[in-house]
């Protein structure tokens, strides 16, 4: 194989990938944020995901019953029991939610 057949021999799955800005017609996601004096939340996949921010302690995440840190609530989107949604769309999310917390919140 030529080192354009490699490169290319998996070139669907790459173009199919979700969200990947190689993909014919990429258009770039955008979200709806909601700002107050204490959180930021984005709506997304089912829910609203809120990033809180209180001067006593670190910077936590809400969104449905869940209330944790953004590792815990990343495990939580791996684990087995979370099917109903593609892991890479929530991290996707939580990347445009932590840039706009840090915009507002500077931190």
């Amino acid at each position: 194989m030529t080192k354009n057949e490699i490169l290319n021999s998996d070139c669907d799955v790459r173009c199919n990938a979700a969200g990947n800005p190689n993909t014919p017609g990429y258009k770039e996601t955008t979200y709806d944020f909601v700002v107050t004096k204490n959180y930021v939340a984005v709506k997304g996949t089912n829910h609203m995901w809120y990033k809180h921010n209180y001067p006593q302690i670190a910077p936590f995440y809400t969104c449905g019953c869940f209330c944790g840190s953004r590792e815990q609530l990343l495990a939580r989107s791996y684990s087995i029991d979370n099917i109903s949604c593609d892991p890479a769309i929530i991290v996707r999310m939580l990347n445009a939610l932590d840039n706009k917390f840090k915009e507002v919140f500077g931190r």
